[in-house]
Formats: structure tokens, sequence, C-alpha cells
């Protein structure tokens, strides 16, 4: 642990040009479309300079050369829903603790210290699992000021969309309105939080008829209509993007009825997004296309058992309903874990959403198995679809000239992984902006002479 910590803490490095070549490479095209490559050009600013395909010429002097030794190459995968400061707490507090530092754990008022050193093994925990980038829900003033320190000092990893715990929050960091991307397209605050209601499995999710396994129990929505629109529209006015967490049908309900009285004074391009979503009514699929808005889902938030349990057998077509969202018409869907109540684990996720099994193969067949998503579009909601999520297209995603250089060298490759070896990916090294972040044992790159024993 001090290890990883004292590497998550170190600078990044200054950028130079990069070849890393000999790759088995994938990513997603702007059509959804799998691309395969051999070799990527990374710039001294960062950003992909040219996708190499085999048989392509390659560049004949860089100051770095990585030789990929045939491993598979994919983009940093994008986790939709953290609470980013929260997971680093929770890592934090299980660590060994000074005395002198018992005030470390999140409730009350840790010393900035604190805070930064949970930033820091936020970060390294995410960056071994493969995740680039964060959209982080409910960001504090004081989790701003983390991520500011991190930025000046040189040890964001990791890059980090901002929304905002409530309005006053939203203000104190980004003013008139969403902030610049900041330290090379690292950070940026782009929205407001809402929480509209809780998880389903807990019994918080607010239900259009009551629970199947507690019909007494009819939790309250945490905002009216009134008080949702008014924030929604606060957050709007000022070009803010709005996330509501709704899980119940009820909640979601209530998220489109704002959306269609909203859209007609926000016009453009809003991205209205839906955080969660466990339960939908059927009969709101029809409205999701009017709303154009994007879904930002936990596929392992939720198990079959506690899913049937809540609900009963009669009321569960709109339960995990990955695939009716996408054929619905949206704006896509995006995935998340939900950390640190749930593991940000893309590769899992992946493999749950394409077989609607858990980790041990259950149930056969998959539970409610017309939700499954295509490897592809899997793939895409940690990446393309995530990114666009986040007002970040063009920047991340992808990996494409121009595109920021976030990709992980994996063991195995994920679009031909069965779902077990799916779960079982292990991630090698992971790169931001084309700068090594995280790696396994030594690997890491050589000056080109020196790979060329010269």
């Amino acid at each position: 642990m001090a290890l990883a910590l004292l590497l998550a803490m170190v600078p990044v490095a200054a950028s130079a040009d990069v070849l890393v070549d000999n790759v088995d490479g994938l990513t997603l095209d702007a059509q959804g479309r799998v691309e395969r490559f051999t070799g990527l050009l990374v710039g001294d600013d960062g950003r992909i300079e040219q996708v190499l395909h085999r048989g392509e010429k390659r560049p004949g002097k860089v100051d770095y050369l990585v030789d990929g030794k045939g491993r598979v190459l994919i983009p940093g995968l994008i986790d939709s829903h953290v609470r980013l400061m929260d997971l680093g707490f929770s890592l934090f507090t299980r660590a060994p603790v000074d005395p002198a530092r018992a005030d470390a754990a999140r409730p009350g008022q840790p010393r900035p210290e604190d805070r930064d050193q949970a930033l820091a093994e936020a970060q390294q925990a995410l960056l071994a699992r493969g995740v680039t980038t964060v959209a982080d829900m409910g960001t504090t003033i004081e989790d701003w000021q983390s991520y500011r320190r991190a930025g000046d000092l040189g040890t964001l990893r990791l890059r980090i969309v901002a929304y905002a715990a409530g309005v006053d929050a939203m203000v104190l960091i980004g003013g008139p309105g969403p902030t610049p991307w900041l330290y090379a397209d690292r950070l940026r605050l782009s929205g407001l939080y809402l929480a509209l209601d809780g998880a389903l499995a807990s019994r918080a999710a607010a239900l259009k008829a009551p629970y199947a396994d507690a019909p007494t129990l009819r939790p309250a929505l945490r905002l009216n209509e009134t008080q949702l629109k008014n924030l929604m529209s606060r957050a709007a006015m000022d070009g803010f993007q709005v996330a509501v967490d709704a899980h119940g049908d009820k909640a979601v309900a209530g998220v489109l009825d704002a959306i269609g009285e909203l859209a007609e004074t926000y016009k453009g391009e809003r991205r209205w997004r839906i955080e969660g979503a466990e339960a939908i009514d059927p009969a709101d699929l029809a409205r999701i296309a009017a709303s154009g808005a994007i879904f930002a889902l936990q596929p392992q938030a939720l198990s079959a058992a506690e899913a049937e349990a809540r609900l009963g057998p009669a009321r569960l077509a709109g339960v995990q309903a990955w695939k009716s969202l996408a054929d619905a018409g949206g704006k896509g869907l995006a995935f998340g874990s939900g950390a640190p109540d749930r593991a940000a684990d893309p590769l899992a996720g992946m493999a749950t959403a394409i077989t609607r099994q858990d980790a041990a193969g259950q149930p056969f067949g998959g539970w409610q198995a017309q939700e499954r998503l295509t490897r592809e579009a899997a793939l895409a909601a940690y990446t393309t679809e995530a990114a666009r999520a986040a007002f970040a297209e063009g920047r991340i995603g992808r990996l494409a000239k121009g595109q920021r250089a976030d990709f992980l060298l994996v063991d195995a490759d994920p679009l031909l992984a069965s779902p077990t070896d799916l779960r079982g990916i292990r991630v090698l090294q992971t790169w931001v902006g084309g700068t090594l972040a995280w790696q396994v044992g030594n690997a890491a790159a050589k000056p080109a002479e020196e790979q060329a024993g010269r």
C-alpha cells in the first residue's frame, strides 16, 4: 500500500513523443464499429497524432518507444457514477492509520492532507482497474479544492468530470457556468447532481406500486415536483448539465415529467442525465426518445433475487432494462459502478451486461436475458457513450487522432474473451494522456535508443 500510494503521489512527468507499437489494438469508431490497429503515435501534448495499422510506416524518430509485445490495447475506461472522495476515504480508513491522523474518516471535517491522501488512494485503486475518467457525483467545494491541489501539484492522474452536490456548491465552484477543462482536460465541473430517491435493493427507491416484500412501505421522493423542476431550471439557465439519481419507476417518471416541461424553455443539447434507473415502467419507455435523456446505469447494482423479491414476478419487465432503454431512442447509455457502494470494475460490468449473470454464472441463461447487450454496446457504455454523457466526446472515449491518449494494456481481448475470462482480465498498464499512470511490475516506456540497443 505504501509503495502504491507513493507512486500515486509522484508528479506526472512532462510529456514527450511516444510510439506504442506492436499491439493488438481496438477501439470503437464514431459509428460504434470496432476498429483494429497495431500502434499509436502520441504527441508531446498527450494527444494521439496517428493510429497506425498493420503495414503502415512508423515514424523515423520518437522520444520514447513502447514495445507492446503483441498485447491487447483498449481505450481507457470511464466510470460514469462514483463518489470519488467517499471511495478514497473508504480505502484510506481501511489502511493502518497513525493515531495522530484519527480524524481521517470522511465524517466531520478531515484535514486537507487527509483529503489529499484519500484522493491518492482512490486514484490508485481506479487506475488499477483501468478507469481513466470518472463522473464524480456530489462534488463539494472541499472535494473540488482537493482536486485543484492535485492538479496544481501534478498528481492528478485521473480525469474527473464533477457534478456539484447542490446548487450552492455548483455556484461556489462554477460561478456563472460550467468551468473550463483544466489541467490538460483532467478536471471540469460540468453540472449539478440531485438525488430523488435511493436504491431498490435497500427499499429506498420510489415506486408507483407497493414493494412486493414490504407492502406498507412507500418511500417518498426526496424532492417534490416543484422543487425538482426549480433546481433543474436553476442549473439549466446557466448551462450546467443536470444529473438526477432516480432508481424507482415513480422517480424516473418524475424526472421525465420535469424534462418534458423544462425542454420547452431550455433548448439545445442539454443531455439531461438519469442516474440509476433500476426500475422503469414500460409505459414510460415511449417518452424517452422525446426527452433526449441519457441513462447512466449501474450493471452490478441489483441481483436477480433482490429484484424479484422487491417487485414480484409481474413487474420485472422494466428492471435493469438496458437493451429496452437503448432501443427506446434516448441519447445513449453510460455505465458506472456507484463506488464505493460497489466495486469499480468496468470489465466485470461488461460481463454482467452481456450475460445478465453474476460472477458465479447464475442464473443459467441470464436473468431477463432479452435485456442483454452486445459486447460492442457494453464497451461503448464505458467508453464512447460514457464520454458523450459527460460532454467529453472529442477529448476522450476513443483512440483516434486528436483525442487524449488514454489507454490500457490488458492480458486478453474483451471482445473475444469468454464471460468468465472477461471478468478475470488483468490490467497491465494504464496510460492517461500519453503518460504511464499505473503498471503491474516494472514495465515502462524506454527511450527509443535504448530499446533499439543504441
